[in-house]
């Protein structure tokens, strides 16, 4: 097994072991839609997951030649693991940030950022194909990809899982969950984004600075 398929095991037992958990607690004591609303997201994270790392992700033809990911994504992955124990556990349990004025209104425009999210991703990752690296890298041939998801935005993926960040507190309505999103995850997500652009610029030279001139960072139009 390879880094990656071990990182990748690692965060979905992980992600698994919180649902069992919740899972526990909410079948002798949850309402049928709460609980539909937990089954129906687990379902739809790990179909997510197997369709990303099965289907959408292709193993890299070259070698890396450069790493400076300065522990960004352990940071990125600690902070959201926290956002959504927190959120899942306020759902079913603690109530605290939990607003049933909200019900089901936010569930399910959550749900539905979810599934929009995915779909930026998607378009991310097949844009990117071969030169994709969870870490912030290089490759031996790599080359600044400008099409597709690219064309526009720098960072399509980073768009995509942000937008997945803010659908979790949606989806198990904690606004206790959104401040650790905005408070940490997000911050945790621009400082690797920043990290990136850095690390690219120093790779790609004036070639990348042409591409930061045509387009926005994050936003399409507006950073």
């Amino acid at each position: 097994m390879n880094s990656r398929k071990r990182n990748v095991l690692i965060r979905m037992i992980a992600a698994l072991a919180i649902f069992v958990y919740v899972g526990y607690l909410a079948w002798p004591m949850l309402p049928h839609f709460d609980f539909a609303v937990i089954v129906g997201f687990v379902l739809l994270y790990f179909v997510w997951q197997l369709v990303s790392e099965i289907w959408i992700y292709k193993d890299p033809d070259d070698y890396v030649v450069e790493d400076d990911d300065q522990k960004s994504y352990l940071f990125l992955q600690i902070s959201f693991m926290l956002a959504l124990l927190f959120a899942t556990i306020d759902f079913i349990e603690w109530h605290i940030t939990r607003n049933p004025n909200w019900e089901p209104a936010i569930i399910f425009a959550g749900l539905g950022l979810f599934i929009i999210s995915c779909f930026v991703r998607w378009w991310g990752f097949n844009s990117l194909g071969r030169y994709f690296n969870p870490r912030v890298a290089v490759y031996s041939k790599h080359q600044l990809i400008t099409q597709g998801a690219y064309k526009k935005i720098r960072h399509p993926l980073y768009l995509g899982s942000l937008l997945s960040f803010l659908a979790i507190p949606m989806i198990f309505n904690s606004w206790g969950a959104m401040l650790i999103i905005l408070l940490m995850t997000t911050p945790a997500l621009i400082y690797r984004l920043n990290l990136e652009e850095e690390f690219l610029l120093r790779h790609f030279g004036d070639e990348y600075q042409d591409y930061m001139q045509k387009t926005s960072k994050l936003i399409p139009g507006i950073w």
